[in-house]
């Protein structure tokens, strides 16, 4: 069964409404059922000893005294709520019975069930009856019965039952009208968020959802919603930078290439210009690969997750790997590296060894790439609780303070119009950010203009 969500709170609001009611109806009843017949008990006992006092008990006889008065009593007065008794033997054989029996007879119960009052049935109406022992020397002598007419309780019983009967559905029906109406009212502001995200669009999703005006579980509910607008425009602007910049990124080597092909066949050259001028196309290719690679890997990384193979590794020898790759650009430039690692165990991590690689390659990378000639690098490793500590230092040209926020940004360069003799496609650092998170190591940056720039790696033991 297909029900609006509204209907649903309304049933289930009723089914709960419905079993408190019935619950409720049914204490109500019993309350009532019992005080009634509390008080038809309290009669019936009261009269039973009243009756008791009339038995005569001559011998192995018992009779009721001065019973001429109770038939000219009957006569005389119109009994409304009429009192039955009847005498027996041990046996149940009947003795003695008041007038208004006539030809009746109480029913005989010898168990011991008959001495508490129950409900029986005399020409057809009820009555509540009970009996009492007549005593004589320690044995029974006989049995007292007697009851009392039950007609007007049982009909007030069945009244209440049948009133509690008949106004169990008209309550839940109004209770399901109430529950439905006060439902449609309490989702109306649900409506309005969902009217108003429908509206959003790629094209207008700077449009936020209005906040309703009480602090409650809608207004957290459309607070993260728009919390999700502003984290998916950004994307969405990051992604349009990207695009553009990786488009102009491209579009560099290309225009590089088309003006050196367009110059060597404006007019015959000698063998050395071709050579020179084929010596730059290559590079410039090279460029190119170099920057589709890195886009492809970054492309990849929202799916690498997935294929993480995580084994234990050293991070030290990962350094002494990545610098003995760059030897040629260390020598190059007369640089000193200097590797200080703490005493003790092999500092060894839980990590993918492609992405740790990739990492420091990276980083290092940047730290020769931006290190004047004859200057020092220095890479730190400790041990710091349940982390490891990876700090790479170099004393080279360093990066402003209003571009550290944006150093991890696809295609971002710091200053690049300043030191456009410096190789790079801005794409280095972001990658170290996408795969330090499927890592879960934390990157850290301090850097001072002309001094130099720490880089921080904290690594999960």
């Amino acid at each position: 069964m297909n029900l609006r969500f509204q209907d649903r709170i309304a049933l289930h609001y009723m089914l709960a409404t419905a079993a408190l009611i019935a619950a409720v109806f049914l204490v109500v009843f019993a309350v009532v059922k019992h005080r009634v017949y509390t008080d038809l008990d309290t009669n019936l006992r009261y009269e039973v000893a009243k009756h008791m006092q009339e038995v005569s008990l001559v011998g192995t006889t018992i009779r009721f005294a001065h019973k001429g008065e109770w038939e000219e009593r009957e006569h005389r007065e119109v009994q409304v709520d009429p009192v039955f008794i009847q005498i027996t033997d041990p046996a149940g054989h009947l003795l003695d019975r008041s007038p208004n029996l006539k030809g009746e007879q109480l029913p005989f119960d010898a168990s011991p069930a008959g001495r508490v009052p129950f409900n029986a049935a005399l020409r057809g109406a009820a009555i509540r009856q009970v009996q009492v022992r007549i005593s004589q020397d320690g044995g029974a002598a006989g049995y007292l019965l007697a009851a009392i007419s039950a007609e007007a309780p049982q009909r007030e019983l069945d009244t209440l039952k049948m009133v509690l009967l008949l106004s169990f559905p008209v309550v839940l029906l109004v209770v399901f009208g109430l529950a439905r109406l006060l439902a449609g009212r309490s989702i109306a502001p649900v409506a309005a968020i969902t009217s108003a995200a429908n509206r959003i669009t790629r094209s207008n999703l700077a449009e936020r959802i209005a906040l309703p005006p009480r602090p409650d579980e809608l207004h957290t509910l459309a607070t993260a919603i728009n919390g999700l607008l502003q984290r998916i425009e950004q994307a969405v602007a990051r992604e349009k930078q990207f695009t553009a910049d990786a488009s102009h990124e491209l579009r560099t080597p290309l225009a590089v290439l088309r003006g050196t092909l367009e110059v060597l066949i404006r007019k015959p050259r000698t063998g050395p210009e071709y050579v020179e001028k084929i010596g730059l196309g290559i590079q410039e290719i090279d460029r190119l690969t170099h920057l589709v690679e890195q886009l492809l890997l970054l492309a990849r990384f929202e799916n690498h997750a997935k294929g993480l193979h995580p084994q234990e590794l050293s991070v030290l020898s990962c350094v002494h790997d990545v610098l003995y790759r760059r030897r040629v650009e260390v020598e190059a430039k007369h640089l000193r590296v200097e590797v200080n690692a703490e005493e003790g165990p092999a500092l060894t991590v839980e990590a993918d060894p492609f992405l740790v690689d990739l990492i420091l390659d990276n980083v290092l990378a940047n730290a020769i790439k931006y290190s004047p000639a004859q200057s020092t690098i220095t890479v730190g490793l400790s041990q710091q609780g349940s982390r490891l500590h990876c700090t790479i230092a170099d004393q080279g040209i360093g990066i402003r303070p209003e571009d550290l926020g944006q150093i991890f940004d696809s295609l971002y360069r710091s200053d690049a119009l300043a030191h456009r003799h410096i190789d790079g496609t801005g794409l280095g650092l972001s990658i170290v950010a996408k795969a330090c998170a499927l890592l879960e190591i934390k990157p850290a940056v301090q850097s001072e203009l002309g001094q130099g720039t720490v880089f921080t790696l904290d690594f999960p033991l």
